[in-house]
Order: C-alpha cells, then sequence, then structure tokens
C-alpha cells in the first residue's frame, strides 16, 4: 500500500471520528468540511454537491446558517459512510503501529494510550494528517475536546493520559511542551521523545530488539579504572555501591560526581560500572531533527530511558550536566511529586554529572546516595595519563616530555586529550601539546594553565638557614613519619619553596602547591572552601602540601578588623591540626604571623642569605664556575633566586664563561637589595 493509500485512510479515520459525535459545534463542521473540500481531488474524498455547495466560502459574509445545517445533516450519513470505507481500506502505517503496541504492553501502558502516541506519530510523519489537526484544533478548542474527538477517547481519558500526573507522562512516553494549541510540532502541547519517534519505522523481530534500539549502544571507557588511583577509595566505593545496589535490586539509588569541565566524571561512571559489571547507557542527550532538545525534553528522555530499563538485569544509566535540569526536577507538575518518584523510586541506579552544584537545589542533593567531587588529577596521575593517551594516538614522546608535560600543565584529562589530538593532527611534539593545552585551558576557565617553575636542580648547601636542612630531611625520611608541619621564614629567594619541593621528593611525595591567589575569594565564606578543599586535594592525592605568602593565610587575628578574616584563620588552624601529612608554608614576613599559628608548627627553619660556602656552591651549579674571584665570594646579601636571575641574564648576553662579568651582574644585583654593605641610606 502506498504512503498517498495510507495518508488518506488515516485522514478519512481521523475525519469520521470528530464527524460522528453529535456535540460537533455547526461552526466547526463547516470549518472542517470547508478543508476536506479543498482537498477533494488530493485525498480523493469528495462530498456530496448539495453539501460542497452549502458550505460556501467560509471568508465570505454571504452565507446561510440554515442551509449549511440542513445539508450537513442531510448528508452526513454519506459522509460518514464514505469516510468509514476509505478507513477500511487501509492499514495502520507498519511497522509503527506493531511498534506503539509493543511498547505501550511492555511499559503497562492502558491500550488507550496507544490511539494518543499514534495521533502524535502520524502528526509527525503525514502534511494531511498534521493539517485536519491544527484545523480540528483551530475550530473546536480546547485542546483536550479536540484530543478526543481525533482519538474517539472521553474528555475525561484524556486528561487524565495527558496529565503531568499520568502514567504516559511518568514513564517518559509524553512530553509535555508548553501551553500551546497544537498537538505537537513547534510550540505545541504534547509530543513523543524524539528517541522513540526515530525508531518507530524500523522492524523489530521482538521487544528487546526494539528497546535495543531505542536505548542505543551501552557507553564504553576510553580509559582504565587505574587512571583514577589517585581517588581510588571514592572510586572503588562507586562500584561496591553500584554492584551491591544491583544485587538488591534497590530503588533510588543515584550517585552524583562534579567537577570542573573536562576533569574526568563521565569517564569514571563508564569505568565505575564496567567494574561493576553493568551496561551503562547515556540519556538526556536525545537530539532529533529540530537539533538539541530542550531542558524538559531531557528530562523526558531520562524517565523514558529508566521505563525501558525497568526489570533489566545489570544495567545502569548515565546523565550529564545534571544542573541543566535542575529546577525542572523540583518545578515539574507544580510539586515535589514527580521529584520523589524519580530520585526515590528509579529502578536502576543513575550516575549523574554536575559542572556547578550550586544551581542544584539541596533537596535534590540530599536524596544522592553518593557525592564525590573531581579535580585535576595531581602529577603523577597527569604523568600516566598523558603517557598512555600519546600512546594510544601515535604521538611520540619521551618520557622526560611526558613527565615536564605533567609537571607544567594542571589541566585536565579531556584537554590534555584534545592537546594531544592537535599534536597527533600536525606531527607535533612536545611543544603542540603544551600550546594546544595552555589555549584550551584558557578558553574555558578564562586562566592560563600554571606552569610548573622552572625548579633549578636544588642543594641544600645553597640555603644558610638556622637548622642544618639537609640533616632535617635525613632525619624525616627515616622517621617514616608525615604527620608533620613546617614553617620556612626568610627573605624572598632564599630558597624556602625550593627547599619544600625538594623534601617532598625526598619522601616521595608529590607537591600540591598553593598562592593567595589560589585561595582568597572575594565571596564570604569561599575562601573557606577553597581552604579545606587545598587540604582534601593533598589528602585525597596523598602530597606534599605548600601555602605560600603563609603571612596571608595566617596573619595575626589581633589585627583583624573584619569576622571573616578570624574565620580564616581559624579554618586554616583547624585544617593544620587534623592534616595527617606534610604540610609547608613559607613567609617573607615572619612578624605578620598570628601567634596562635607558630605553636602548631612541628618545626619552623629561619632562611637567610647566602654565606661565602653557599657562593662557592651556586657558582658552581648555576655557572660550572669552580674558580672564583674573592670579589665574588664577599656578597652579604644574595640569593639562590638572585643566581637563577643572573644565569638567564648571562644566557642573553653570552656571558656564561666570564667569570668577571658573571660577579660584575651579582653586585649590581646587590647592589638594588637592603643588606648592601656598600648602601648607606639611598641605594646607589
Amino acid at each position: 500500500m502506498s504512503s498517498e493509500d495510507i495518508e488518506r485512510g488515516l485522514v478519512a479515520k481521523y475525519l469520521r471520528r470528530v464527524l460522528v459525535a453529535d456535540h460537533i459545534p455547526t461552526r466547526a463542521a463547516r470549518y472542517i468540511l470547508y478543508w476536506l473540500n479543498d482537498r477533494t481531488e488530493m485525498l480523493s474524498l469528495p462530498l456530496p454537491k448539495k453539501l460542497s455547495g452549502a458550505i460556501g466560502n467560509i471568508y465570505s459574509s454571504s452565507f446561510s446558517q440554515a442551509d449549511f445545517n440542513k445539508a450537513f445533516q442531510d448528508n452526513r450519513p454519506e459522509i460518514l459512510k464514505m469516510l468509514e470505507e476509505a478507513s477500511n481500506n487501509s492499514d495502520w502505517p507498519e511497522p509503527m503501529w506493531t511498534n506503539i503496541k509493543n511498547l505501550t504492553n511492555a511499559l503497562e501502558l492502558d491500550p488507550e494510550s496507544r490511539e494518543i502516541v499514534a495521533l502524535i506519530a502520524c502528526f509527525h510523519r503525514y502534511d494531511q494528517v498534521q493539517y485536519l489537526c491544527n484545523s480540528v484544533t483551530e475550530s473546536i478548542g480546547p485542546l483536550s475536546r479536540s484530543l478526543a474527538l481525533l482519538t474517539g477517547l472521553s474528555v475525561a481519558e484524556i486528561e487524565r493520559y495527558t496529565s503531568s500526573a499520568g502514567d504516559m507522562v511518568a514513564a517518559g512516553l509524553l512530553q509535555i511542551k508548553n501551553e500551546g494549541g497544537e498537538i505537537s510540532g513547534p510550540g505545541g502541547t504534547f509530543s513523543i521523545t524524539n528517541r522513540l519517534d526515530n525508531c518507530l519505522d524500523q522492524s523489530f523481530k521482538n521487544f528487546n530488539e526494539m528497546r535495543s534500539a531505542l536505548l542505543g549502544q551501552p557507553l564504553t571507557a576510553n580509559i582504565e579504572m587505574s587512571d583514577y588511583d589517585h581517588i581510588k577509595n571514592d572510586r572503588d566505593l562507586i562500584c561496591d555501591v553500584l554492584k551491591g545496589a544491583v544485587a538488591e535490586r534497590a530503588e533510588g539509588v543515584n550517585v552524583l560526581l562534579y567537577g570542573p569541565p573536562g576533569s574526568g566524571k563521565t569517564e569514571l561512571t563508564k569505568v565505575a560500572a564496567k567494574k561493576a559489571g553493568l551496561s551503562i547507557y547515556a540519556a538526556g542527550e536525545d537530539v532529533g531533527a529540530e537539533g538539541e532538545i530542550d531542558r524538559k525534553g531531557r528530562l523526558a528522555d531520562l524517565v523514558f530511558a529508566i521505563s525501558l530499563l525497568k526489570g533489566a538485569k545489570n544495567t545502569a544509566i548515565l546523565f550529564d550536566e545534571m544542573e541543566d535540569i535542575a529546577l525542572q526536577l523540583i518545578r515539574r507538575g507544580g510539586s515535589k511529586v514527580y521529584l520523589n518518584r524519580l530520585l526515590e523510586t528509579n529502578p536502576v541506579p543513575i550516575l549523574w554529572t554536575s559542572n556547578n552544584i550550586s544551581d542544584i537545589d539541596s533537596a535534590i542533593l540530599r536524596r544522592m546516595i553518593l557525592a564525590f567531587e573531581l579535580k585535576s588529577p595531581p602529577t603523577s596521575q597527569r604523568r600516566r595519563i598523558i603517557g598512555r593517551m600519546a600512546k594510544r594516538m601515535g604521538v611520540n614522546l619521551t618520557k622526560a616530555e611526558v613527565n615536564n608535560l605533567a609537571q607544567k600543565l594542571d589541566a585536565t584529562p579531556a584537554i590534555m586529550e584534545n592537546a594531544l589530538r592537535v599534536a597527533k593532527y600536525t606531527k607535533g611534539g612536545a611543544d603542540a601539546v603544551e600550546r594546544a593545552a595552555q589555549g584550551i585551558t584558557r578558553a574555558v576557565s578564562g586562566l592560563q594553565a600554571r606552569r610548573g617553575e622552572d625548579i633549578y636542580d636544588y642543594d641544600p648547601k645553597l640555603s644558610k638557614a638556622s637548622r642544618d636542612i639537609d640533616d632535617l630531611s635525613g632525619q624525616l625520611k627515616s622517621s617514616g613519619k608525615l604527620n608533620f608541619s613546617l614553617c620556612l621564614s626568610g627573605p624572598p629567594g632564599t630558597g624556602k619553596s625550593a627547599y619544600a619541593r625538594y623534601l617532598a621528593k625526598q619522601l616521595g611525595l608529590e607537591v600540591i602547591q598553593k598562592r593567595a591567589s589560589d585561595i582568597f575569594s572575594a565571596f564570604v565564606g569561599e575562601t573557606e572552601k577553597r581552604i579545606a578543599d587545598a587540604f582534601l586535594e593533598a589528602r585525597e592525592a596523598k602530597a606534599f602540601l605548600i601555602f605560600d605568602e603563609a603571612d596571608s593565610f595566617l596573619y595575626s587575628r589581633e589585627e583583624a578588623s573584619r569576622s571573616w578574616e578570624v574565620t580564616q584563620v581559624n579554618e586554616m588552624l583547624t585544617w593544620m591540626e587534623e592534616h595527617n601529612l606534610p604540610v609547608c608554608f613559607t613567609t617573607n614576613l615572619m612578624d605578620r604571623l598570628d601567634a596562635a599559628s607558630l605553636r602548631r608548627f612541628t618545626f619552623h627553619v629561619r632562611f637567610s642569605f647566602m654565606d661565602r660556602e653557599a657562593l662557592k656552591e651556586a657558582y658552581q651549579l648555576f655557572f660550572n664556575a669552580e674558580k672564583v674571584p674573592d670579589a665574588g665570594l664577599k656578597f652579604e646579601n644574595l640569593t639562590p633566586g638572585d643566581f637563577a636571575q643572573v644565569r638567564k641574564q648571562a644566557e642573553v648576553l653570552g656571558v656564561l664563561d666570564d667569570v668577571d662579568r658573571l660577579v660584575a651582574l651579582l653586585k649590581d644585583v646587590s647592589k638594588t637589595k637592603p643588606g648592601n654593605s656598600e648602601n648607606i641610606g639611598f641605594f646607589k
């Protein structure tokens, strides 16, 4: 049977249901019959001549209501008979109708729901059905009455089935879009999910095959469990919860992973599901002919996926960007009934991800069984991830280049993957990866990915300190104890941060370094949160935590003029006491530290300017100079940082091998600093 014959039969079927109703207004009957009379040749559904003449032109004022009423009543039986014959000579479109029947049966919906789904599906597929539906809704209204006439159901049944609390909406089969006057289409009130609409015209052996087509292929992970070793406890807990929940067929299992874009939330859901032995399917990503679906459509698609998986074994659902539909979850149906039903009775585990949980209502968050924050992985994990991704993509990077990228780029796995793709396409190396990663990070966050500092090969002999720091390092390493804190004070450039990183390396720990700009926020309470996050990040990564500019974090509370300044110091002190891993504070302004903080430091080391022996060591390390003029060893205010600065100057000037020029450059640096014996009063 041709598509034209099917369309003719559908128009006849729906039109007969409308015209057979005794309560149809005469004005509406004339409007609808005028529409049919205008398409007589196209549809081959001719009206009797007397009725056709009595309809006239609906846009003309010369019209006899009495003549039309008489002609309509006299010819009504003939019209209904013609429409019935045309309807009987045409079957429902296949395989659409069989698919609708199988789906409504599987979802345990009343048979009457098929008529509503079929009407919307035919509205999408057949122009004349769409035009007829629009004519009916325009002339009869309200929409519930028009739907009742077209489907052959009562108004009460239509209102029950299409209610926001009805079974069709609860199953995700019917989406309520807005208060338009149409059945479907742009601006319409009702629609069916694109996921279903795209499958209705496919033939399936059984419903299981249809369900597989509706759900799509299970998601597969592009990374491995070991890539989340830095959050091993959280990762394993998610796996165990999923495994146990499915074994017990538990309801209301919702897991939330939140953090910045690209931090690996989606991939973690995939690897966790795989480890738990589950097939995981994406929901809320349904795209139809009109492009990306809106928020209500995403939510309806999720509910539909839940309905499809009800009773299925070893399955889970992934819903990305939960914040996008957070308001719809609360406001759907004007109450929280919908929310409760979705988040407390979902028969399969749902793993949610979010880039910003501040947009999610607490009523939703408290219904999560687990909630974990994901951040950029520490250096050790970045090294592993970059190396494995580069190998998979065929990007040749040396071990040193991988290590350098991991240290320089505090970027998420997704950003690193895209940066490696750039290197692959351009046949570039580490420089291409670094440049691409920097650009993506800046586009995402507005900030440049922080480069790891160019750290010289630090030697404790370079620093002059209040105690033997080389001996201190050895004792801390041999003790095996990690629950200690350090305060390193002294002038800028004396090697405080460099020593802290050196000590971390001796202990076999990664470094997490925070500056004041990383912690302080203009929003009340946000600084305290960032302090807590820094300690938690170090705890999760088992890293050595360094706070530079400690005087900014631990300034004297006696000098505080605002309450939040006190709470920030209190927060830092509390975490210092509870932290069980090394934490180091460096400061140039020891006298500004809060008195109570001094008692919390396990060790306090004061760094000062280099002495004669340290100067000799620095000439050797920075310039490979063994013989140094006596004048080059008389400086009393130089630091390793000054030597690093002069090293750069010498490279630019091309005088690395000229010891006398090096001494002269160091003298110029010394003259600009306090503590130079040649300076009296103003600097010369």
